[in-house]
């Protein structure tokens, strides 16, 4: 959660606890006939002006959060592309591993590919991270093509992933899991590799 977000929320129960600790200081004194009532009036308006000003900071903490989370992107690597011929050479950089691969593959289009897991909506409204596995790169062909098409592995199919696929649904905290995969022309350029909310994005420089 961001520091910002936090503090608004912080401050905003702050000055709501503050609001109702005045009310019931000055109920009881007026209670107990310690306290005018023009005091009591004057006390009971402060306390009302700073539960909406605390309620303000609550709903702008709760709104700046939401907000974050729906937009938030993690950049997890980059791939560089160089056609020849039928082929392309590709580099690819895996940030969280800090490790590259090069290798070629063939077809009009490169396609990277990985499994998904989706948090449930208050996991990721607190700021739960994408889990996610990178597996494979493949070619891929505009037109439907009888060529065999290459693949290079990134990453063994595990077990772990075929349960969650299968089981998901049944793990508390978790929406669900699936295959994602995002696929780009092979042309000359270098691309970012992202991964959001719902699955990969694909951005050049």
């Amino acid at each position: 959660m961001d520091r910002f977000v936090l503090l608004t929320g912080i401050a905003g129960l702050v000055f709501l606890t503050s609001a109702l600790v005045l009310l019931i200081h000055s109920t009881v004194q007026m209670i107990k006939g310690k306290q005018r009532v023009k005091v009591f009036l004057s006390r009971l308006l402060l306390s009302l002006l700073l539960t909406v000003f605390a309620s303000s900071l609550i709903y702008l903490s709760l709104f700046m959060q939401t907000f974050a989370r729906y937009t938030h992107e993690e950049r997890i690597g980059w791939v560089c592309t160089e056609p020849a011929n039928d082929s392309t050479r590709m580099t690819f950089y895996i940030e969280r591993e800090n490790r590259l691969h090069f290798f070629n593959i063939t077809g009009d289009q490169w396609m990277i590919e990985g499994y998904f897991l989706r948090w449930g909506a208050l996991l990721r409204w607190l700021g739960a991270g994408s889990y996610y596995r990178i597996t494979r790169f493949s070619g891929r062909r505009e037109i439907g093509e009888d060529a065999l098409i290459s693949i290079y592995q990134i990453h063994p199919e595990e077990r772990l992933w075929r349960f969650l696929l299968k089981h998901a649904e049944k793990i508390p905290g978790v929406d669900t899991a699936y295959g994602i995969a995002a696929f780009q022309y092979a042309t000359s350029d270098t691309m970012f590799v992202y991964i959001n909310d719902t699955g990969f994005i694909l951005r050049r420089r």
